[in-house]
């Protein structure tokens, strides 16, 4: 019995850890997905462009949320350039 209370705390301790991000590290896997979706749907790969734009949206709502909980200030996601624009 107290192997496996044990065992059950190593794990939990485990699985918390993995989860344990900053703000910054969702921000940069909020980015990331945002320049996966933006290369597949450039090669015409819709679907895969939508998944990666969804999981953007969701790491920069946990962003959003660790800095508020961190007590930071909420960095805001720059807009994507339209093709009418010119990048500088």
């Amino acid at each position: 019995m107290k192997n496996t209370f044990l065992m059950a705390a190593v794990l939990t301790a485990l699985a918390g850890a993995g989860c344990a991000t900053t703000s910054a590290q969702e921000q940069r896997q909020a980015e990331q997905h945002q320049r996966n979706s933006d290369d597949a749907a450039r090669n015409g790969q819709y679907g895969i462009a939508g998944d990666e734009q969804r999981q953007a949206q969701q790491s920069q709502a946990k962003a959003v949320q660790k800095s508020l909980d961190e007590g930071k200030p909420v960095a805001r996601v720059p807009d994507a350039p339209t093709s009418g624009t010119k990048v500088q």
